[in-house]
């Protein structure tokens, strides 16, 4: 399944909107999408309408993707709950001024709109900067490697001044 929203009649009605939904579970979304959801569905919900021959679609997003602790490594489930706006035209002249292409609005042909690649963008766009498994996570050791979460390690993790590295190293032959 896709999210695809089927405008034909919308967009030839101004002022016209209606309600749109839709749900895709893991099958469904990896086969279509380089999102990977952790659980549960990725769910839209939201409205489509029409404004002077421009498809504005809002709604919200809310997924829990998968992902991966950027300091030890570990799996992680990144709940997500993202706002979603869209504009979209089937009039090249509404695209090609200078207000419709600061407002993002995206051209179109036919009687449907294919939402996934919007939609990922809006998540990917959304994702934290930072991923932690837990707000306490120690890491891994930069010297042997183990999780400092799970077990401690007897590693010398001193730091060493870069310009005195090569005298650290002869003391370590001797």
């Amino acid at each position: 399944m896709t999210m695809m929203i089927k405008v034909g009649k919308l967009k030839n009605v101004d002022g016209s909107a209606m309600p749109i939904g839709f749900s895709l579970n893991k099958e469904e979304l990896h086969k279509d999408s380089s999102l990977k959801l952790a659980e549960g569905d990725l769910v839209f919900t939201g409205t489509v309408a029409n404004r002077d021959r421009v498809i504005t679609v809002s709604g919200e997003i809310r997924c829990v993707l998968q992902g991966s602790c950027d300091r030890c490594g570990e799996k992680v489930a990144i709940p997500m709950d993202v706002a979603f706006h869209e504009s979209f035209t089937n009039l090249s002249e509404k695209c090609g001024d200078d207000e419709a292409e600061e407002e993002g609005v995206h051209l179109f042909s036919g009687d449907e709109i294919e939402l996934l690649p919007y939609v990922e963008q809006a998540v990917f766009l959304s994702l934290p900067m930072k991923t932690l498994c837990r707000e306490d996570c120690r890491g891994l050791c930069p010297v042997c490697g183990t999780n400092l979460n799970e077990k401690t390690c007897s590693c010398d993790k001193s730091p060493i001044d870069p310009r005195l590295a090569v005298l650290a190293d002869l003391l370590n032959k001797g």
